[in-house]
């Protein structure tokens, strides 16, 4: 922000008295990744020295799944994408040519 000011950014430094707040603390809560046909990988580890769930396969893909219908937002578009994953798990993926 400062080299904005400095280069004629216009207001970008006419308040540097202004409080922005607390400062930006980055917290890990694990890393989860879908990587094949009903596979995953799961680390729920704070780090790599600290315990924790750290798995992969079928259990890990279930988790995941569990924990991307939490972050839809809307209850339609989770049923929405829950009945879209039943179908592609029954009858798998439409390979058909448009």
């Amino acid at each position: 922000m400062n080299r904005l000011a400095k280069m004629g950014g216009g207001k970008a430094g006419s308040s540097p008295d202004k409080d922005f707040g607390e400062q930006f603390v980055y917290k890990h809560f694990g890393s989860m990744a879908s990587v094949g046909r009903y596979k995953a990988l799961v680390d729920l580890r704070q780090s790599k020295e600290a315990k924790g769930v750290s798995m992969a396969g079928f259990v890990s893909w279930i988790i995941w799944r569990s924990a991307y219908l939490t972050r839809v937002l809307s209850w339609r578009n989770r049923f929405y994408v829950a009945v879209n994953w039943a179908t592609t798990f029954v009858f798998g993926r439409d390979i058909t040519r448009i």
